[in-house]
């Protein structure tokens, strides 16, 4: 085989295998729906019988889709609901004040199976690195597991960058964030989702789900520090649901997170074959090149 078509072959391998070992970039990385009807947390819990609390808020808390997308300058987050989360708002805010959400981002590595405060009560399988915390009135922040959950200026707020915004689009909240702020998502990021209901006053801005339903606490819970403070998660099907949310005194409940990992592991190490082979085609090509 001559010297040129040698070259040729080379220069076509390193060519496909510059473009194979590109990471996602762009676009959808992740579409997961959840099962409608489902926003009683493990089961039985109720919503709390104050008039200022619609008769809509189980369907406006009901999550039944989550999206993440990578778009040129930003990662946009879609939290999808049965209702638009702006239905009913007897206490202003810009759209969502009935909502308090929890993002945690489980992207491989040393990490945290806790959450970042106590609050909503529950506990992870496998370890989170990243938090994102959407609350109205501005209460919005990009966590790290490592920064310091007693400083209550930790992390990222959305009022500090114009990289980093929440807002309503029709059925869904969504947040936007810059990747200045955040690298772009990858299709072997994990994901837990948890809907709660958003209280100023309770423990990490979490209403309390108490053991019986009173004007501002939903009920079927306990009074106790072990049951969830969440009506929602992203799992397969109610079943999944009702058996993560499960809880017992003295142990929280463990959720598992929803993503690719399978399929992303897979695809990881096929990328890193696609790199050797670059820095093969890379070495033999000075090599032909420096040959007399």
């Amino acid at each position: 085989m001559s010297k040129r078509i040698v070259l040729a072959l080379l220069v076509l391998m390193l060519l496909g295998g510059v473009a194979f070992a590109q990471p996602e970039e762009a676009g959808e990385v992740l579409s997961e729906s959840d099962p409608q009807g489902d926003s009683f947390g493990p089961g039985k819990y109720t919503y709390p019988g104050d008039q200022s609390f619609p008769q809509e808020l189980p369907d406006m808390l009901d999550l039944v889709e989550f999206r993440v997308v990578n778009k040129d300058k930003t990662t946009r987050f879609e939290f999808q609901f049965a209702q638009p989360p702006n239905l009913a708002q007897p206490w202003g805010g810009a759209g969502y004040n009935f909502h308090r959400i929890d993002l945690y981002i489980a992207s491989g590595g040393k990490g945290s199976q806790a959450t970042f405060r106590p609050g909503a009560q529950v506990q992870f399988k496998e370890p989170w690195q990243i938090n994102l915390r959407i609350r109205d009135w501005q209460g919005a922040y990009l966590l790290h597991w490592e920064d310091d959950p007693e400083d209550p200026q930790a992390g990222i707020w959305q009022g500090e960058t114009e990289d980093f915004a929440v807002f309503v689009q029709g059925n869904t909240i969504v947040a936007e964030i810059g990747h200045s702020i955040l690298e772009p998502a990858t299709s072997s990021w994990r994901y837990y989702v948890l809907i709660g209901l958003q209280d100023a006053y309770g423990l990490d801005h979490y209403r309390k789900i108490a053991a019986e339903e009173g004007p501002w606490t939903g009920g079927g819970g306990s009074e106790t520090e072990f049951s969830p403070n969440v009506y929602d998660i992203l799992a397969a099907d109610a079943n999944a649901q009702k058996k993560q949310l499960d809880w017992e005194p003295g142990k929280l409940a463990r959720l598992e997170p929803v993503g690719r990992s399978a399929g992303s592991s897979f695809a990881r190490k096929l990328a890193i074959g696609a790199v050797v082979l670059v820095a093969a085609g890379v070495a033999a090509l000075i090599w032909l090149f420096k040959k007399k």
